[in-house]
């Protein structure tokens, strides 16, 4: 087990308590994200709620994974599946660009009445911007594979985008019942972003945002009518091939297209185990374990009693468990060093003379706002 991993490993105590995560003691700033959205409420309301009046209305749900994340779906579909209303169809869509069949066919195990998982290949899609994409190693192409989802799928004018990292404690039709308006996407404050200066500067400065509004693009709910009808991919390329965000990336690019027109979403819906305002379970309905907060990887973690609560249920059990046991401190150091180089990153970027906002300021949201 980790722990007598620790307790063995004959290094010095101080390094010892390094190599574990440490929770939420590791923010330096104070957040404060709202408890319930100030401009939106949802039309489902409380889990169940209002469901039997829209007569088994349809929610599309996607994700996008390789082979690594494929456990960790599991993980999510088992968590989604038990806590979400029976009074809908969900039709999960999985994105990707080439998995393991075994998983692949233990994933589709997934599918039953009003539950339907399918996997779609998107590799022909990514091919189209691959030459102009710039990703760091905690990032893969699939991070990108949302900003297809409105030109791939017409039949949809909304639907839910879920990572892979996470566990769906509340009902996700009350998440997709919220009333979008005229913005472009729902989302909760990034807590990772708003747990440290050095990011919190990064998103005022390359930018050009609040960082209270920025939000994480693992939890979102999108109004992809509205991007087929402004054009959003293509807003989205003409970015991409003026400026390379390099450090949150793909969330950099639709924190900055869809500014101004964001419905922001309570943080219960997408709280990551980071900052000091740990929510009880009751109130809970997401927990996203972004970044290198795993609890696959440290024994530490806040809220991982829920993520093995449900891979317990799951076929990939044992993989993941064995991924657990087998993160070595070769690991953990690389995870140490990880985190240091964003940071150092994200500081050199806001230095740069060169950076996003100071080039081009405000081209995107309600310009006439704008001093």
């Amino acid at each position: 087990m980790k722990e007598s991993i620790l307790m063995t490993s004959g290094l010095p105590e101080e390094e010892m308590l390094l190599l574990k995560r440490r929770g939420w003691g590791e923010a330096d700033t104070a957040i404060f994200t709202p408890a319930r959205t100030r401009t939106g409420a949802s039309v489902a309301g409380k889990a169940g709620a209002a469901t039997k009046e829209r007569n088994k209305g349809v929610i599309p749900i996607f994700f996008a994974t390789d082979d690594n994340y494929l456990p960790f779906l599991a993980v999510t579909l088992e968590s989604l599946r038990e806590n979400s209303s029976k009074e809908y169809l969900y039709k999960i869509y999985v994105l990707h660009s080439g998995v393991n069949p075994e998983y692949e066919e233990k994933i589709l195990r997934y599918s039953e009445e009003g539950f339907e998982v399918s996997f779609v290949d998107v590799t022909e899609r990514l091919e189209t911007i691959s030459s102009l994409l710039h990703m760091r190693d905690y990032y893969t192409c699939t991070t990108y594979f949302r900003i297809f989802i409105a030109g791939m799928f017409p039949q949809y004018d909304k639907a839910l985008y879920l990572d892979c990292d996470l566990v769906v404690l509340g009902d996700i039709s009350a998440l997709y019942g919220y009333d979008l308006g005229d913005n472009l996407i729902g989302g909760a404050p990034c807590e990772g972003v708003n747990s440290f200066e050095v990011y919190k500067q990064y998103v005022r400065e390359v930018d050009g945002l609040n960082p209270d509004m920025f939000f994480n693009a693992g939890v979102i709910l999108m109004n992809l009518k509205s991007f087929r009808e402004e054009g959003f991919y293509e807003k989205f390329a003409d970015l991409l091939r003026k400026y390379k965000f390099t450090v949150i990336q793909d969330e950099d690019y639709l924190n900055v297209l869809c500014q101004d027109r964001v419905l922001q979403l309570p943080r219960a819906w997408n709280k990551f185990p980071v900052s000091k305002d740990k929510l009880d379970r009751e109130d809970l309905r997401i927990v996203h374990y972004g970044m290198t907060w795993k609890p696959w990887h440290y024994a530490d973690i806040p809220y991982q009693e829920y993520f093995w609560e449900y891979a317990e249920k799951t076929e990939f059990y044992p993989v993941i468990r064995g991924i657990f046991e087998n993160f070595s401190m070769e690991n953990m150091r690389r995870d140490m060093s990880c985190e240091s180089s964003l940071q150092a990153l994200a500081r050199s970027e806001t230095e740069r003379p060169d950076r996003y906002f100071k080039v081009y300021g405000k081209r995107y949201g309600k310009i006439d706002s704008a001093e």
